[in-house]
């Protein structure tokens, strides 16, 4: 399973595959669509339209169930990737009408565009489903809390015990 970490909080909790960029700031009030288009790696997208799981990790510095970043962002990338494969179903289970009214506006038609062209050469197998084929792992009361100073120390540290 492609294992791959949040910036910046998740680069603390290795090894990962690659690098996504969903910001908790974007989750307020659907700054950029909750995410930009960039936010996920393009090596995830076609995992997913091949049928292959990936994992998204993250830390929060609180007790939340979930980061913004997740519960907005990477929802709203999954209804989004789904518009784009002409799946309308549910998500995740805290999805918002709000999420879907993001997800199908006009601010996400070029990633839209951009997952149809993968489909035109991977095909695809199926929408993108939290907990079937998209899968969180969260490190809850992280004291790093985006901080790269914390984030290096805690990286370090758990490089050594390799």
């Amino acid at each position: 399973m492609l294992r791959i970490a949040n910036a910046t909080s998740g680069l603390a909790f290795p090894p990962f595959d690659a690098v996504s960029m969903f910001l908790s700031t974007h989750g307020h009030n659907y700054q950029m669509g909750y995410f930009r288009i960039d936010a996920m790696p393009y090596h995830a997208v076609i995992e997913l339209l091949q049928h292959r799981p990936i994992q998204l990790v993250d830390a929060t510095p609180s007790g939340k169930e979930l980061p913004d970043a997740f519960r907005f962002g990477v929802t709203t990338w999954c209804l989004v990737f789904n518009r784009a494969l002409n799946y309308r179903i549910q998500v995740a289970p805290w999805q918002t009408r709000e999420m879907i009214r993001v997800a199908y506006s006009s601010t996400h038609k070029k990633l839209v565009q951009r997952i149809r062209r993968l489909v035109a050469v991977y095909g695809h197998n199926g929408p993108a489903v939290v907990n079937r084929n998209v899968f969180f792992e969260i490190h809850r009361n992280f004291g790093g809390d985006d901080r790269p100073s914390a984030i290096t120390s805690y990286y370090l540290a758990k490089e050594e015990l390799w």
